[in-house]
């Protein structure tokens, strides 16, 4: 049985072409077997009618009968600033906050038992259970992990059940998955930043920079085997993914310290090199990949002045082998796959 309360932000921005999904995403969330929860919707300043819809939808009978704030954004502010908005507005009686996407359909049963498990262990300060991609068979994420040459990624990501023997099982994890997580509102507190997120991170460094910060504050993070629901990923952000996937790396570089530290510089400089000399013959894919590197060389700056530098090895993550070395040392590294068979725990 859980007392606690607990807060629930759901975000949307511009979902007016997958709008079924994100309503049952929605739905969903109305449908979570907790007693003493408020819901929090997040608009970021959408501008395709998808507002008016939720907010219809919201109204419409039988949804009544519960708390919900409606925040609408003056802009959009991605996912790590459009959460931290929802974060400011919770009940401050909240012991709880669950962050979830707009593409996102949650099992009914998946917070209560996340929170049982979390009261379970005071030490734990966020956690996420199985998520599963829309097919209800590919795992999308067993929890998160962070690898030694800053790739971040979900445990068995792409795989199939029979594939992933750590699903079965708690274990510890550098992050729990922004998708559907659940995180301990005093742990949050601790942080250096007092909030989840990083408002300038707007995608991608977001929940492993949490994962990160909690078990530099001596918080654990946890995958607990609880079926949390569907993802149908990615509906929001198409177009943009390669460029703030390369931004969030190359801060995450900038930011996080491991035994490579000092070979990222010469991976800037030859993926700097290739891609200026193939955008100068007009490959905009390639100016792209420019853009990217320092912004997030920008973006790293920014959080180290915030937060400071984070160490790897104080949580899980994931040794990097010499074919990775290599491959990262020409600056041709793509993100390789994250079974569960490797996790190296230090210090949980």
């Amino acid at each position: 049985m859980v007392n606690s309360k607990i807060s629930v932000i759901w975000l949307n921005y511009n979902s007016k072409k997958f709008l079924s999904l994100a309503l049952a995403s929605l739905n969903s969330v109305f449908d979570l077997d907790v007693e003493n929860f408020e819901i929090i919707i997040v608009d970021n300043a959408s501008t395709d009618g998808s507002f008016e819809s939720i907010v219809k939808f919201v109204n419409s009978e039988g949804r009544m009968r519960h708390k919900v704030r409606i925040i609408r954004s003056d802009k959009n502010r991605g996912y790590s600033g459009g959460m931290n908005l929802g974060w400011e507005a919770r009940d401050h009686d909240s012991r709880y906050v669950a962050f979830l996407n707009n593409d996102l359909i949650a099992d009914p049963d998946s917070l209560r038992e996340i929170v049982e498990r979390m009261n379970a262990e005071p030490d734990v300060g966020a956690a996420s259970g199985l998520i599963y991609f829309g097919d209800g068979r590919t795992i999308y994420s067993a929890g998160g992990v962070v690898t030694e040459l800053w790739n971040a990624g979900g445990v068995c990501h792409g795989a199939p059940e029979s594939e992933c023997s750590g699903r079965e099982r708690a274990h510890y994890v550098t992050y729990a998955d922004g998708a559907y997580m659940v995180a301990r509102v005093d742990a949050v507190r601790d942080t250096s930043l007092k909030r989840p997120f990083l408002d300038r991170a707007f995608f991608f460094f977001d929940d492993y920079v949490l994962g990160l910060m909690l078990w530099n504050r001596r918080w654990k993070v946890r995958y607990y085997p609880v079926n949390a629901g569907l993802h149908f990923a990615h509906k929001t952000l198409r177009s943009e993914i390669n460029y703030y996937g390369i931004r969030a790396h190359i801060a995450l570089m900038k930011n996080v310290k491991t035994r490579f530290e000092t070979l990222w510089p010469f991976y800037l400089l030859r993926r700097s090199a290739i891609h200026s000399g193939l955008c100068a013959t007009g490959r905009l894919g390639s100016c792209s990949v420019v853009r990217a590197l320092y912004d997030g060389l920008r973006l790293g700056s920014y959080a180290k002045n915030r937060i400071g530098i984070l160490e790897l090895y104080k949580g899980p993550y994931i040794r990097s082998t010499c074919k990775e070395l290599e491959c990262f040392i020409a600056g041709i590294c793509e993100d390789l796959k994250i079974m569960h068979r490797d996790i190296l725990i230090n210090n949980a």
